[in-house]
């Protein structure tokens, strides 16, 4: 083994060191240094989009939220194996009698998916009551939604994803350095002929590549090589050599135009999506609020093809890839958005009603539906025991009692189905649009409807306590116990105390319906200021009529109290019943009294906006407008892309080498070098595909541009259609306005009717009857109280949703870095407005190139296109200059 001696020669020793280097080399980063370049470059690139502040999204990252239940706390780059199917897994293990490979569970194995400490971070961010339950309020339910909806966090990691096409594209004119050994040894029998021989041979190549702006192609490159062969007299050699080459194309594939069009596409789509990504929080918002998105989502260019950039792009197609784009809609500009609400007219007396919204308000406006529901079985069964009392003094016939009976009935199962409703629709808007788990429990604020709850909570359940106690006593003797007696004044007492609190309230819903009508009278029309007066007027003097009879209770109170006696129980007990019936009376009529002073106070923010001028706005400010501009222009780009093909092959080629001489690796000399020069010519004899697919591109650039005007169209019909909704449903407000107002009339009319004592009938005569249709006047008035309070919150819920969309729509709607809206004026936004062009149309002369005539003379009064189209700033002036630019290359 002499010739290991050889090891001290430099040469040598350059061989082990480029050995080592390569060893090390070949190793590499690790997973996790990959994964932090790759976020360090995306992360930059967005940043590097975010130069505007209409498209700057704060804080933008798609690692989860730790609170998260999506979050996933294992190790990112090397995440253990999820749970298993186990007659699959087996196979994983085992395969057609060979061990599988043994490292799967290298990592270690998980049995959750879900993030299993997710539940105790949840009152960070939202409130929970003393029972556990997520206190949901609109704000709330946004942030929940940022943090949990898989949707949402798919977006991000979509704009993520066109940012590293945006890095793979820039790639591919980056220097990139390939490198690499392959070290052989070969043995020969001493019987082969030459005897027997031992070769050890390593070959160490380093490479650079360049692609170029103008589609030219630089490739060096260096080998070097060590051979020993222990045969003999053991002779080694060395030999290096450095090559290069340089491909530039002059026709078909030279110029900006086509070698930078992937990149410039891939570029365009990071700023599309960034904005689009700013659209699509707009409409994550009124999807939480109203359950509309009415936007969407980003779309990829790259990938189409599995990795990362654009692999696969032929110029051709839709979105540049064939036949496939088509099917997939690239680069196809998109329509208006959707409008929500609108659920159908209701059934109350009035009738037109707005429907049911969605998302979070539509839950709270099903929750007070529910509460009208509520009201009026209570209402009704509070009235039952008038009209009982009717049938046992002969004044009423069982027929009306029975009707009215059975109506209880079935309000008692609309009710059980609204509730049950309420339930799956509550299920529904925790698993699509906050991300969380069904059974996740959750109490409703109910702020944004307080308003519609036309009478008072505490009011409800006073009249509601009332009821039970005149049942309650009704069940007892004749000449109920002087404990029963004595128990039955101190409720009254709580009754009467508790009455004179709804007094209280009823102050202030007046002081309140007098504030609005004193700074609202300049706002408001003339006639609806004068109702407006006319009921405060009316309400006021109702009130006072009211009190003055609830002070003239309490003598009677006290009556009651010196009379209780063994001796006076029944006349006590016949005092207790006329007077708790006085306040029942008394309170009933509080109660409308307090809605119909609320019902006042409700109100709308009108909207004054002609629709040519909101068109205006949408077009200056719609992000998606915008993007639909851009991806026209990228169709447009494709007709120069394709027509390039259409040429004739001219290539220049330059290439070249140098080696070394002797065995010294490094003594490179001029005569052993070689340099070759050449100009390749293909002729366009062939160019029926390249034909059609510029042909092709010409039919997309068309339909696109239709599309584009079309969308146009679309966005104007929707925000006249939004504007006449939003007109019709502020005089349907007042519409419904008036209706409650004549459903409280007629309720409390009713009632008075059935509390008038009859009429003293003759002797020997029947008592005297009410009319034949008393029951039925009362449970259809309660009905339509019901349904005319449900049509009127639809309404303004709608009204609300409908101003909510019309922000959307027109591109001014300003979500903050919580993702809450930002709700201003609209005359903050009422200015004047930059009118974009459409991209240009075709130049003829690329017809002419692709015919091979000229074309037909326009018709008269034709509009002639322009030979050099005018062109959007920052691309390309004309094909001349493309062309001027490509052979100056």
């Amino acid at each position: 083994m002499g010739t290991l001696k050889a090891s001290k020669d430099p040469a040598v020793a350059a061989v082990y060191g480029l050995l080592a280097a390569a060893v090390v080399a070949a190793l590499g980063c690790s997973r996790a240094q990959y994964f932090r370049q790759a976020n360090q470059e995306a992360y930059s690139l967005i940043e590097e989009k975010r130069n505007d502040p209409r498209w700057d999204v704060p804080n933008y990252r798609i690692e989860m939220d730790r609170r998260s239940r999506y979050y996933d706390p294992t190790n990112p780059v090397c995440p253990p194996m999820p749970l298993d199917d186990p007659a699959a897994h087996r196979y994983m293990h085992c395969v057609d009698g060979k061990c599988g490979w043994p490292g799967w569970h290298k990592y270690g194995d998980r049995w959750e998916l879900e993030n299993r400490d997710w539940r105790q971070w949840v009152g960070e961010y939202a409130q929970l009551t003393d029972r556990g339950e997520i206190r949901l309020a609109l704000d709330s339910s946004v942030r929940i939604a940022y943090i949990h909806s898989p949707n949402y966090q798919n977006q991000l990691e979509t704009l993520y994803l066109s940012a590293l096409d945006v890095s793979t594209e820039r790639f591919r004119f980056d220097v990139q350095f390939f490198g690499g050994n392959e070290t052989t040894f070969a043995h020969q029998g001493r019987l082969r002929p030459g005897g027997e021989r031992n070769t050890l041979a390593t070959l160490t190549d380093f490479e650079m590549r360049r692609r170029f702006a103008t589609a030219g192609e630089l490739l060096v490159g260096f080998a070097n090589t060590f051979t020993w062969q222990f045969a003999g007299p053991n002779q080694s050699s060395a030999l290096s050599i450095v090559d290069f080459s340089l491909v530039q194309p002059l026709l078909r594939g030279a110029g900006r135009d086509v070698a930078l069009e992937q990149l410039t596409i891939a570029e365009r789509a990071l700023l599309s999506n960034l904005r689009a990504l700013v659209r699509y929080r707009e409409g994550f918002y009124t999807q939480v609020a109203v359950g509309t998105s009415g936007v969407s989502g980003l779309q990829r260019r790259g990938g189409f093809f599995g990795g990362t950039g654009l692999t696969g792009f032929t110029g051709t197609g839709a979105g540049g890839f064939g036949g496939v784009g088509e099917a997939t809609g690239f680069g196809r500009v998109g329509g208006a958005g959707g409008l929500a609400g609108g659920g159908g007219a209701g059934a109350g007396f009035a009738g037109g009603g707005a429907g049911i919204v969605g998302g979070f308000i539509g839950l709270l406006q099903q929750l007070q539906q529910i509460r009208n529901t509520q009201q009026n079985l209570y209402a009704q069964l509070r009235s039952l025991g008038l009209l009982e009392a009717h049938l046992e003094a002969g004044t009423i016939d069982l027929t009306q009692v029975d009707q009215f009976r059975q109506n209880i009935e079935t309000e008692r199962a609309t009710l059980l189905q609204s509730e049950n409703a309420l339930a799956t629709t509550l299920d529904t808007f925790k698993t699509g649009t906050l991300g969380l788990p069904p059974d996740v429990p959750i109490d409703l604020d109910d702020n944004i409807i307080r308003p519609f709850q036309l009478i008072d909570p505490a009011m409800s359940q006073l009249q509601n306590h009332v009821y039970d106690f005149l049942e309650a006593f009704g069940d007892q003797p004749a000449e109920p116990g002087l404990d029963v007696l004595e128990q039955t004044l101190a409720t009254l007492k709580e009754i009467r105390s508790r009455a004179w609190e709804q007094f209280a309230v009823a102050d202030r819903n007046l002081a309140a319906l007098a504030s609005f009508q004193a700074t609202g009278r300049e706002g408001l029309p003339a006639e609806r200021a004068k109702e407006v007066e006319e009921t405060l007027a009316r309400l006021t003097g109702t009130l006072d009529e009211l009190k003055q009879r609830f002070a003239a209770t309490e003598p009677a109170l006290e009556e009651i109290g010196r009379r209780i006696g063994p001796q006076t129980r029944q006349e006590s007990a016949d005092l207790v019943v006329e007077l708790v019936t006085t306040l029942s009376q008394i309170i009933d009529e509080l109660s409308l009294v307090q809605a119909r002073s609320r019902l006042e106070t409700v109100t709308i923010t009108p909207i004054a906006l002609p629709p040519e001028e909101a068109l205006q706005i949408a077009r200056t400010n719609r992000l998606d407008w915008m993007n639909n501009r851009a991806a026209l222009v990228d169709t447009w780009r494709l007709i120069q892309f394709n027509a390039d093909a259409l040429q004739s092959f001219l290539d220049v080629t330059v290439s070249g080498d140098i080696s070394t001489v002797g065995d010294n690796p490094v003594k490179f000399r001029a005569p052993t070098g070689r340099l070759n020069l050449g100009l390749e010519f293909d002729a366009p004899f062939t160019r029926l595909l390249e034909r059609n697919n510029f042909r092709q591109v010409l039919i997309d650039y068309q339909r696109d541009r239709r599309q584009l005007i079309q969308f146009e169209d679309s966005v104007h019909q929707t925000l006249r259609n939004i504007l006449r909704q939003l007109e019709q449903l502020a005089v349907n407000l007042e519409i419904q306005r008036r209706a409650v107002a004549i459903a409280i009339r007629r309720v409390d009319q009713t009632r008075e009717v059935l509390g008038q004592p009859p009429a003293p009938s003759q002797p020997g005569q029947p008592a005297s009857q009410l009319g034949p249709t008393a029951a039925l006047n009362l449970l259809t008035a309660l009905s339509d109280l019901r349904s005319s309070q449900n049509n009127f919150m639809s309404v303004w819920l709608n009204y609300h949703a409908m101003r909510m969309q019309l922000y959307r729509e027109l591109g001014i709607m300003e979500i903050d870095d919580c993702g809450l809206w930002v709700d201003r004026p609209l005359e903050h936004y009422l200015r004047a407005r930059e009118v974009l062009p459409l991209p240009p149309p075709v130049p003829m002369h690329w017809m002419e190139q692709l015919d091979g005539e000229p074309s037909a003379a326009p018709e008269a009064g034709a509009q002639q296109a322009p030979q050099t189209p005018p062109v959007p700033q920052g691309l390309p002036r004309a094909a001349e200059e493309q062309d001027r630019h490509r052979n100056s290359s």
